[in-house]
């Protein structure tokens, strides 16, 4: 009895690991990372001469942006990674309707 829960054992859980895929190499991001330091720094410079909707665009960006790196290069949870993802998904909505609500009061109001 005892042999045959073992080879169940090992047929359910097997020691052989070479079917296990290697973790995948992140890259650079060096685009991402000149993207995001462009966008802190236009808000920085313009900070004075933006409205609230294009502060509140330029941040929006700024998060998805961050949350696009956070989620490539930190290592987290897959509940913390969901968190993080929804998160992006929010402020890239959010600029989106901040960037027609501009151009809305900019060129048809």
């Amino acid at each position: 009895m005892s042999t045959l829960s073992r080879k169940l054992f090992k047929k359910l859980h097997p020691k052989n690991k070479k079917n296990e895929k290697p973790p995948e190499k992140v890259g650079k991001d060096y685009l991402l990372i000149i993207i995001l330091s462009l966008t802190i720094i236009f808000l920085a410079i313009g900070w004075s001469n933006f409205d609230n909707v294009n502060r509140a665009l330029y941040v929006a960006l700024i998060v998805s942006l961050g949350t696009t790196y956070a989620r490539r290069h930190l290592k987290i949870t897959e509940s913390q990674d969901e968190l993080i993802e929804r998160v992006g998904l929010i402020a890239m909505a959010a600029a989106i309707v901040l960037f027609v609500a501009e151009i809305y009061i900019k060129f048809i109001a």
